[in-house]
């Protein structure tokens, strides 16, 4: 069985026949929820993996979509009572599928060709992507901090760059950003196994040219390069995604210092936490509504992060902050991580749908949450359902609240 994997993982290759053999995290599934098929969770994904390399099973696409239809939440690893890595194992069968050319799912190749030749998923021109910058906002050339904006704030939700610019130049940080320099942090790449391809141009006849070769590698190592060219000593995230990848798996890309990042890495809302904490934000403003917050899982299960974001939301004068059925650790995910949106969407909307039920059901006029893709998610399943509720991340609240909103 081990020798199905592209990596060495510390646990016993046992483990996964035990996995399989179990079915404690069915119920707390979302893609199970969805689907409704014993391939669609943890426990039978491995079965089906068993069955596969134990006959020598030709792949088929059945196969693929049921191990692609996952949005990495790490639920499973939660419940788990022997504690499985079922979302480094899962990574790692992506990884595999796409090695030999079976993967990833769908249309998912096209983020690694558009990262390959634009350096961001969405294919967007590189020179754009400090465009957002804006006069009365403050970046600098030398700073020890740094704001590593992402791909979607850069290019899709430019506010949210904004936002978090004018939060930092609040507290006088007048941080470094990569612009044209800063290359894809490689999070979709990884959670959806395109480590390593080539990469082709495929014309309307069907015939194929060869663009190059696609290496994560390549990628974070070229921003960890950059980062360190420049003196940044610490860098802030507003995308969990970014601060999930740069944190954890960045290292392992990164042989210089035996894999140690020669910078700190803290998300805003661990950020903003500190400043409350230290007697250095005084809210200008007060917010009388009832508001819930969603633990996005990058940010969660992945990193740890439960308590800054209340942190925040609890020192807000006026709030009425009242937590949903499942939070924190056991907080059910939206499905808009682990490429599930990407390669899913009308399955992600409907398991966003779900998780906004349980907003709904606090009563409460607002939902918050700290990641880009859990709000964009939400958002889509409000238009889909229909209902009036506000969601909003940290940053939105901050810069309302503080009375710091730029011009147009």
């Amino acid at each position: 069985m081990r020798r199905f994997f592209t990596k060495e993982f510390d646990f016993d290759p046992d483990k996964i026949v035990l996995c399989s053999n179990c079915s404690t995290c069915r119920w707390t599934c979302t893609s199970y929820e969805e689907f409704g098929s014993e391939a669609y969770f943890a426990g039978g994904r491995l079965r089906l993996l068993r069955s596969y390399v134990e006959r020598n099973l030709p792949v088929d696409d059945d196969f693929v979509r049921a191990v692609y239809a996952c949005s990495t939440c790490e639920q499973c690893v939660e419940r788990c009572p022997i504690k499985v890595p079922y979302v480094d194992i899962v990574e790692d069968i992506r990884h595999k599928l796409v090695e030999s050319g079976k993967g990833p799912y769908g249309r998912l190749h096209l983020m690694g060709d558009m990262v390959l030749k634009r350096h961001n998923p969405y294919g967007e021109k590189p020179e754009e992507r400090a465009d957002w910058v804006k006069s009365d906002t403050r970046v600098s050339n030398d700073s020890e901090w740094g704001y590593f904006v992402g791909c979607t704030a850069s290019f899709k939700r430019k506010e949210i760059g904004d936002a978090t610019l004018r939060m930092l130049n609040y507290f006088g940080i007048e941080p470094q950003i990569l612009g044209e320099e800063e290359f894809c942090c490689c999070s979709p790449l990884i959670r959806t196994g395109q480590i390593e391809r080539d990469v082709y141009d495929e014309a309307e006849d069907g015939t194929k040219t060869y663009v190059g070769r696609l290496n994560v590698g390549e990628k974070i190592n070229h921003n960890m390069e950059k980062i360190i060219e420049r003196g940044i000593k610490h860098i802030i995230f507003s995308c969990s995604g970014c601060f999930r990848t740069v944190t954890l798996d960045w290292p392992n890309y990164y042989r210089a210092r035996g894999g140690i990042l020669p910078f700190t890495t803290q998300h805003l809302s661990q950020f903003l936490a500190l400043k409350i904490k230290q007697g250095e934000l005084e809210w200008k403003s007060s917010y009388p509504e009832r508001v819930t917050y969603h633990d996005p899982c990058h940010l969660g299960r992945h990193v740890g992060i439960f308590d800054a974001p209340r942190v925040v939301l609890e020192s807000i004068p006026g709030i009425e902050f009242i937590e949903m059925d499942r939070a924190r650790e056991d907080a059910k995910c939206c499905g808009a991580g682990g490429g599930f949106k990407a390669g899913f969407g009308d399955n992600a909307i409907n398991t966003a749908e779900r998780r906004l039920e349980m907003a709904i059901d606090t009563g409460a006029s607002t939902l918050v949450s700290s990641c880009v893709f859990c709000k964009l998610n939400f958002m889509d399943a409000i238009k889909k359902r229909g209902v009036e509720m506000k969601v909003l991340n940290l940053e939105d609240l901050f810069i309302d609240l503080m009375g710091l909103q730029g011009p147009g």
